[in-house]
């Protein structure tokens, strides 16, 4: 492949990234999805923390793409404290310290690929919060949007102009995480009789963990 492909799957990511998150924000404007800040915080850090490991390991425009999803993330996160899901328990709270806390170990690792691997545990980490709540509340999350995060991350695989486990196993791990989350929620919404095909109402009903 020459460098002009990898550049075409690294755009193709991001536009499908800016589809994936301008529909989101249109279901939080039409108040059928409620974000969870603590999650889209984590994963806008995280992202950003996984990107500069990319850049490290030579995985070229799909670290630039990367960069754009990180902040994407964090511009959400912002919208989400206001407007999102407020029931912040203390399993939530904790998730938030403990990513935050390894982010540093992380800073202090010489091994790129050592640091990968402590990325992608924290980065399963910042699932918690949006995990928590959808178990109770999976009509608050819609699984398209999920499912398109996981192509998103499946074209940046080919937006690595010289690709290795190394370069590729931080992509390849956020898109199964996305679309295994995206199953999650439809099972959720199976179990708990709301519809696949459309975002059901806000329930009243109280949860805690």
């Amino acid at each position: 492949m020459t460098m002009d492909v990898h550049l075409f799957f690294a755009i193709a990511a991001v536009v499908l990234a800016t589809a994936r998150y301008g529909t989101y924000c249109l279901t939080i404007w039409q108040g059928k999805t409620r974000p969870h800040a603590f999650s889209w915080l984590l994963w806008g850090a995280v992202t950003g923390v996984g990107t500069l490991a990319q850049f490290q390991l030579d995985a070229g425009p799909a670290a630039w793409a990367l960069a754009y999803v990180s902040v994407s993330c964090l511009l959400i996160s912002a919208v989400s404290f206001f407007i999102g899901e407020r029931d912040y328990t203390k399993s939530d709270w904790c998730a938030l310290a403990f990513c935050f806390c390894a982010i540093p170990v992380w800073k202090m690792t010489a091994s790129p690929v050592a640091a990968l691997f402590i990325v992608m545990l924290i980065d399963g980490l910042t699932y918690w919060p949006t995990i928590r709540k959808s178990f109770y509340r999976p009509q608050t999350e819609p699984p398209i949007s999920y499912g398109l995060a996981g192509t998103r991350y499946f074209l940046m695989l080919f937006a690595v102009p010289h690709p290795t486990w190394e370069n590729l196993a931080y992509p390849f791990f956020l898109m199964a995480t996305d679309w295994g989350f995206a199953l999650y929620i439809v099972i959720r919404r199976m179990q708990l009789g709301y519809p696949l095909h459309e975002y059901a109402g806000e329930t009243e009903k109280a949860y805690s963990v």
